[in-house]
C-alpha cells in the first residue's frame, strides 16, 4: 500500500495532476456559454471530452518535465532539485512509458469524438496536441520563444470552452464565426489569466530559462516590464468583465469578481515587489487561478438564474 501510495504521489507531481481541474472550469464556461446564448446544455460527448482533455493534460506535463529535464544545462541545480525526475531519480524509459500510456488514452478518446462528431474536431484537436507536445520539445520549443505565453493561453483558455460549446451545440445550431467571435469574447477573461500566469512563471524563472538558453517574453521585457504588464493585462481583464455584462455576453453575477479587485489586487503586492519562484510565484498561481474557477461558477449560476 505505501508503494502504491508513493508511486502516486511521483505521478501526481510528474503529470501535475494538482492542475487538472482547471481544465473542467474551461469546459464548463462553454457548457453554460451554450446554455446561456442558445439553449442547449451538456450532452454525452462532453463527458469524453472530459476524459480526453484530463489523460492530455497529464501527458503534457509529463512531457515537458521528461524534455525539460533533457534539455536542462549543467551549468546549476535545476535536475537535481527542481526536476521531479532528477529529485526522485526516476528511470527515463519508466517516464516516457507513462507519457505514452497516458497519450494512448487521451488520443483513443479524442477519436472516439471525432467518430461521433466530424473532421473539425479533429483539426482542432490535433492543433491542441501540437501545441501541448511542441510546448518543450522540437528544433525551437515554444518555451523558449516569446510566443509562448500567447500562444499557449488561447489554446488552453479559448480552444478548451470552444469545443465544449461546440459539442453542446453540434447538430442543433449552427456553429458560424459569429459564434466562435462569441465564445472568445467569453473566454478572454481566462485567456488573459492563464497569460499573467505564465508570464509570471517565466518572469520568475527568468535568470534559470537564460542558463538554459529560453528567450521568453520576460526575456526581451526585462522583469520590470514584464510585472508592469501583468498589472496592464490583470485590470483589463475586470474592466473587460464589466463589459460582458453590458453588452449582455455574460450573466450579471460575474461582477460579483469585479467587487474583489481590491482584494486580489492587495494579495497580489508580495509578488509585484519580488519576483521569487519560491516565495511569490505561489501568490499570484493563487490569484490566478482562483480568478479562473470563479469566473466559470459565476458565469454558471448566471445561467441557472436565467432559467427562471
Amino acid at each position: 500500500m505505501d508503494t502504491i501510495k508513493a508511486k502516486f504521489k511521483v505521478l501526481w507531481e510528474l503529470g501535475e495532476i494538482y492542475t487538472s481541474p482547471l481544465n473542467l472550469f474551461l469546459i464548463l464556461l462553454g457548457v453554460s456559454f451554450s446554455t446561456y446564448h442558445y439553449n442547449h446544455t451538456w450532452n454525452w460527448r462532453i463527458i469524453l471530452y472530459v476524459l480526453t482533455i484530463l489523460f492530455f493534460h497529464v501527458a503534457v506535463n509529463i512531457f515537458n518535465n521528461y524534455m525539460d529535464y533533457k534539455n536542462a544545462s549543467d551549468a546549476h541545480d535545476y535536475k537535481v532539485k527542481s526536476n521531479i525526475i532528477g529529485r526522485e531519480n526516476l528511470n527515463l524509459a519508466t517516464v516516457k512509458k507513462a507519457f505514452l500510456f497516458f497519450l494512448a488514452l487521451a488520443s483513443f478518446f479524442g477519436l472516439l469524438l471525432v467518430w461521433s462528431t466530424n473532421l473539425v474536431l479533429l483539426g482542432l484537436g490535433v492543433l491542441g496536441f501540437y501545441v501541448g507536445l511542441f510546448y518543450s520539445s522540437g528544433p525551437k520549443p515554444l518555451n523558449s520563444l516569446p510566443i509562448a505565453e500567447t500562444v499557449t493561453s488561447l489554446f488552453s483558455g479559448f480552444v478548451i470552452p470552444l469545443i465544449g460549446a461546440y459539442l453542446c451545440l453540434y447538430d442543433q445550431v449552427d456553429f458560424s464565426f459569429h459564434t466562435i467571435k462569441l465564445v472568445f469574447f467569453i473566454s478572454l477573461p481566462m485567456v488573459v489569466m492563464m497569460f499573467n500566469n505564465l508570464l509570471a512563471n517565466n518572469t520568475c524563472d527568468l535568470e534559470e530559462d537564460i542558463v538554459n538558453g529560453r528567450k521568453t517574453l520576460v526575456y526581451y521585457l526585462g522583469k520590470k516590464k514584464a510585472v508592469q504588464l501583468f498589472k496592464v493585462v490583470f485590470v483589463f481583464n475586470f474592466l473587460w468583465l464589466i463589459l460582458l455584462v453590458y453588452l449582455k455576453l455574460a450573466p450579471f453575477p460575474i461582477l460579483l469578481l469585479v467587487l474583489l479587485f481590491p482584494k486580489y489586487w492587495k494579495s497580489l503586492s508580495p509578488y509585484f515587489e519580488v519576483q521569487d519562484k519560491q516565495k511569490t510565484f505561489p501568490v499570484a498561481l493563487k490569484n490566478m487561478a482562483a480568478i479562473m474557477m470563479l469566473y466559470p461558477i459565476l458565469y454558471t449560476i448566471g445561467v441557472v438564474f436565467a432559467q427562471f
